[in-house]
């Protein structure tokens, strides 16, 4: 059962300083915010998630917390359009606007399907995002970069960055297709300590800089790390019979 802002387990909003956000926004329109109520979906050995009731903030970081098995990548990618549900709603906003998830949205790492390969070095990357999505622009990536911190040399093969690195410049790499919104899936892997620390202060202050930031991992990060997360909720983990009690 998910838990979320204003939910009676706790789970909800939880505000840090926002020191070293930069002054001028990367989106220059209004930023995307998401609405789940009652969602759920279903799978062939069962339920993937259910009871999701969330609000992904506009220009906030909002973070999908569970361990594996726990639907969370579902999750995020039926926040973003990307996944069919059996039930419940989401409502994408743009202001007072109601608009496609799908098309406001930019995936910058989704595993396994989504992410890096490590044979390529930055500029291949780079050619191949612009030559598949329209919207992307040099100038958004070069923004990017300087606001997470991580602008690799174009001849640099990605599969040789630190992990941290590799994920923030995946995630600059879809800020680049100019979209209010960034869906970022397991932020954690591979990640601890510092590295880990650095790299939701530098999610957060991307979305200080206006881009709707939705992340998961197996765990928020805490408290003591004074990370400015405007939400989150947390997934809790199922077993097989349990999914299969749960067929019709």
């Amino acid at each position: 059962m998910a838990e979320s802002p204003g939910d009676s387990g706790g789970a909800g909003a939880r505000q840090g300083p926002s020191s070293g956000i930069p002054p001028v926004p990367l989106n220059d329109g209004e930023a995307l915010e998401i609405e789940a109520r009652g969602l759920r979906a279903r799978g062939p050995l069962g339920t993937v998630f259910e009871g999701v009731n969330l609000l992904v903030r506009p220009a906030g970081l909002t973070v999908v917390a569970g361990q594996g098995g726990t639907g969370r990548t579902s999750l995020l990618l039926a926040l973003g359009g990307r996944f069919r549900t059996s039930g419940g709603t989401v409502t994408a906003r743009l202001g007072d606007t109601p608009v496609d998830p799908l098309r406001h949205s930019a995936l910058a790492r989704a595993t396994p399907g989504v992410d890096l390969v490590p044979q390529w070095t930055a500029r291949e990357h780079r050619a191949e995002r612009a030559a598949i999505t329209r919207t992307f622009s040099p100038q958004a990536l070069e923004a990017a970069g300087e606001v997470l911190d991580c602008a690799p040399p174009a001849r640099t093969v990605v599969g040789r960055l630190p992990a941290r690195d590799r994920l923030l410049f995946a995630v600059a790499l879809a800020v680049a297709e100019r979209r209010p919104a960034v869906l970022v899936d397991d932020v954690d892997a591979g990640l601890g300590g510092t590295d880990l620390r650095e790299v939701w202060l530098r999610l957060a202050r991307l979305a200080g800089a206006g881009i709707t930031v939705l992340a998961t991992a197996a765990a928020p990060p805490p408290p003591d790390w004074a990370v400015p997360v405007a939400a989150y909720t947390t997934l809790s983990p199922r077993t097989a019979a349990a999914d299969v009690a749960r067929r019709p």
